[in-house]
């Protein structure tokens, strides 16, 4: 017979690994200059999650951007009066944040065909 003491420790042991296994998501904000009015931040936007690997989609309202891939997600909301998008990124796979945005603003900063 195992002896109570013996027993919370197994149990706490237990648990504690079972929290080890447990990913953390990790959250990054940051924000890009735009040179192109509200449609054209909508659509780079639509592009960038696309390259970043998410199914991206444009809000109703058409002021957001979403992003989904799992249970990561990217929102660029998009305020292209103040010429600015505001990119908020969810993330909890192991994937880099740093790399995520990157590729976003990457394709917010390529030139504008026309």
């Amino acid at each position: 017979m195992m002896k109570p003491r013996n027993w919370m420790l197994g149990l706490a042991l237990a648990a504690g690994i079972g929290i080890g296994t447990v990913q953390a998501a990790t959250v990054t904000t940051a924000w890009e200059a735009i040179s192109d009015g509200q449609d054209a931040c909508l659509n780079t936007g639509v592009e960038a999650t696309r390259q970043a690997g998410f199914r991206g989609s444009i809000s109703n309202d058409r002021q957001t951007v979403f992003g989904w891939r799992g249970d990561d997600s990217i929102a660029i909301r998009c305020i292209g009066d103040r010429r600015l998008a505001v990119i908020f990124i969810y993330v909890v796979s192991r994937e880099d944040n740093n790399a995520l945005l990157q590729t976003v603003r990457n394709t917010y900063r390529r030139p504008t065909k026309g």
